[in-house]
């Protein structure tokens, strides 16, 4: 019998993994089930169930923070949005100035670059996150990792005081307006996308 590889198991949890993005952002985590992902999957339940075994699992997987059956979690490539406040995975990791990360993190969310998912996903990440505290036990913390890296930035662009907020409220507000944002696009309310980039620039700069 030919061995099964490592590399194996870990195609087979990528494709789980992404089959239950899509479904998350369109059904919703609670409308989803665990057959749903394995026929988008086009795997039987059961070896779904040998990766993640529940679907609270695959939240946290997405979130670059729990394994599930065999191997760490690759939210690095699947979705950290809500725990990046728009976008990320894994460990946090910005460059460049503020403004410009800031703006990377705003287009993983914008529509017209195909954010949408990432919006929902955003959104229902943090949502359920008030009544999961394994997920708000991660959403915060990462979202506190990258709020410092957004003031380590920040203090590097060398502003001066002149009655500006620190750099960790400067980064705490861009963060909440982003999962605000997240928020708009995910129910589809109007935005002026390019009107909230500027302003969000604006504050940064």
């Amino acid at each position: 019998m030919p061995k099964v590889t490592a590399a194996y198991f870990d195609a087979r949890r990528q494709e789980i993994l992404t089959a239950a993005r899509a479904l998350f952002a369109d059904k919703g985590f609670v409308r989803t089930s665990m057959s749903d992902i394995a026929a988008a999957a086009g795997l039987s339940a059961g070896a779904v169930y040998r990766y993640f075994p529940s679907r609270s699992h695959l939240v946290l997987a997405m979130c670059g923070e729990e394994g599930g059956g065999t191997a760490e979690a690759t939210g690095g490539t699947e979705a950290t949005g809500a725990t990046e406040a728009a976008g990320g995975s894994g460990e946090p990791a910005l460059g460049g100035t503020a403004a410009e990360s800031v703006e990377t993190l705003r287009r993983q969310v914008d529509p017209r670059a195909q954010g949408l998912q990432q919006a929902r996903l955003v959104t229902q990440i943090w949502g359920n996150a008030v009544t999961d505290d394994s997920l708000a036990t991660v959403a915060t913390r990462r979202h506190a990792a990258l709020r410092d890296q957004l003031a380590g930035l920040i203090e590097q662009g060398g502003a001066d005081g002149g009655g500006r907020p620190a750099p960790r409220d400067e980064a705490e507000f861009a963060l909440a307006a982003l999962i605000g944002y997240a928020a708009l696009v995910a129910t589809d309310a109007p935005v002026d996308h390019d009107g909230f980039a500027r302003a969000l620039s604006r504050v940064l700069g």
